[in-house]
Formats: structure tokens, C-alpha cells, sequence
């Protein structure tokens, strides 16, 4: 004849067993769904992302520079090669160029040769002209030409002791 206390701890171990997995079943099937749903939602973030990071891409190369008085001074990128690019995209000498930016000739040279850097009211200028074309760079030219004054000859005049007056 068997042993009973072994027959009851077998019985026990049984029960115990179908209860744990009638506790844990609903459990597993919980965190099944849950991981489930964490890997679409890492998904869906993913996605978003890349869908952000294109749209900031095209909104940068489609929409002009837009001003905002309260940006940071740091906002305008420069290189001395960019800016001799712009010039020649323009079609413009140096000495043409300097009077649209208000610099000398010498200056727009020195910025060229990575000498110098622009200070940051040029370097706002620089941006500004960046956005136009040919025709508008013409306008302004001409606008400046217009209010320029015309040059008054100056004359000297020779003092009376070395005129041998």
C-alpha cells in the first residue's frame, strides 16, 4: 500500500500547480499584449521621426530665411567661400559688391581670404542677399547709384607766402 502522506503532497503539488497557472495565465497573456503594443508604439515613434526629420528638411531648402528679431546672433552661418560664390553668382566685382554690403572693396577681399571675419551687421546683410536674384541686386544697385550724390572736384588752394605774394 502506498504511503498516504505521499499520495497527499503529490496531490498538493498538483493542485498548487493548476492554481498557479489559472493566476498566471491571464498574466503572460497581459504582458504579451503589452510588449506587443510597446513594439508598435516604438514603431510608430520611429516612423514619426523620420517623417519630422524630412519635413524639417524640405521646410529648410523650400522656405525663405525668415527674420526674427529675437534669434540668436549665431543663427547665420558664414564662410569666406560661400560669400566669394555669392558674389560670382551675382556676376559682381568686389568693388561693385562692397557698396550693397556698405564695406570697402579691401574689406569683401579680406573676408574672401579668410583673413578677417564679418562683424555681425554684414553678416546679416550677407543673408539677406543670399535670397536674391540678379535682377534684384541690378534694382538695388541702380537705387544706390540714384541717391549717391555726384563728387565734388576738390581744389587746393595755395597759400599767399608760397605764391610769393
Amino acid at each position: 500500500m502506498p504511503n498516504i502522506a505521499s499520495i497527499l503532497k503529490d496531490e498538493i503539488i498538483r493542485l498548487t500547480r493548476k492554481e498557479f497557472r489559472q493566476q498566471v495565465e491571464p498574466l503572460k497573456k497581459q504582458i504579451l499584449a503589452q510588449r506587443k503594443q510597446l513594439t508598435s508604439l516604438k514603431q510608430e515613434v520611429e516612423a514619426l521621426r523620420r517623417g519630422v526629420k524630412t519635413v524639417s528638411k524640405g521646410s529648410r531648402q523650400a522656405d525663405p530665411v525668415k527674420k526674427d528679431p529675437d534669434a540668436p546672433a549665431a543663427a547665420i552661418r558664414y564662410s569666406a567661400a560661400g560669400l566669394r560664390k555669392l558674389r560670382e553668382r551675382l556676376g559682381l566685382s568686389r568693388e561693385a559688391f562692397a557698396p550693397l554690403l556698405g564695406a570697402s572693396s579691401q574689406a569683401i577681399y579680406n573676408w574672401e581670404q579668410t583673413d578677417t571675419r564679418p562683424r555681425q551687421e554684414f553678416l546679416e546683410k550677407i543673408a539677406a542677399l543670399r535670397g536674391l536674384s540678379k535682377k534684384q541686386v541690378d534694382a538695388l544697385l541702380e537705387r544706390a547709384a540714384q541717391k549717391k550724390p555726384a563728387r565734388k572736384a576738390v581744389t587746393t588752394r595755395k597759400s599767399s607766402a608760397t605764391t610769393g605774394a
